[in-house]
């Protein structure tokens, strides 16, 4: 499964398919490397939307409800752009779930407690991703989940962690790809799903536009 997961970290440069212009409707600079990665050089157009969810949701509905949101609130503020009525908009928004939501820390302490619940055990990472194509008013909503399996680390290993600036607008208070990667055991699912962004599942919505 190791050697799974670092195959995965190894993107292929693609022909997109499509000749329309695609909108990261993000300012995720992962996001936008795993685009970089598979030869899309999207339009970054951050977009601003009500995170707020019900209590009960689910992981999945959690993380489609969201990608919805961005890519609708996006769609509403290019909407008068002739230059844009052509695109396709992606929109996506990453939650980590160990008996519920674990968003971005809010200072040292919550961070602490996240990464101490998560070690020696297992936990999901779920991304939900809206795709809107502008000209047909289609709207694809999708979401992938991974499964992660930290090592048990020490709480000193978790105070160095916390030392850094990685941890701390990262949900569940840590980055897969960067420092933190030494303390996961291996994962079952998409890697690039763990960091932001399951491409695997969006190219078949672009290749057919």
């Amino acid at each position: 499964m190791k050697a799974q997961m670092k195959a995965e970290m190894k993107a292929e440069t693609i022909d997109t398919g499509t000749s329309k212009r695609i909108i990261l409707a993000s300012g995720s600079p992962r996001r936008l490397e795993i685009l970089n990665k598979h030869g899309i050089e999207p339009l970054v157009m951050p977009s601003r939307a009500d995170e707020s969810l019900p209590l009960g949701t689910s992981m999945t509905e959690a993380v489609e409800t969201l990608a919805r949101r961005k890519a609708e609130a996006c769609c509403e503020d290019i909407k008068d752009d002739p230059g844009l009525r052509d695109s396709l908009i992606i929109a996506a928004d990453t939650i980590v779930w160990k008996d519920g939501i674990m968003g971005k820390p809010e200072s040292e302490a919550d961070a602490f407690r996240m990464l101490d619940a998560i070690r020696g055990t297992s936990h999901f990472v779920a991304t939900g991703v809206c795709i809107i194509d502008t000209a047909s008013g289609t709207t694809d909503v999708l979401s992938d989940v991974t499964e992660v399996f930290c090592k048990d680390y020490s709480d000193e290993d978790i105070c160095e962690y916390l030392s850094m600036e990685e941890p701390y607008d990262k949900a569940g208070s840590y980055a897969i790809q960067g420092y933190f990667g030494r303390y996961i055991d291996h994962i079952e699912g998409d890697y690039e799903n763990v960091v932001g962004l399951p491409f695997y599942r969006i190219e078949p919505f672009i290749k057919k536009r």
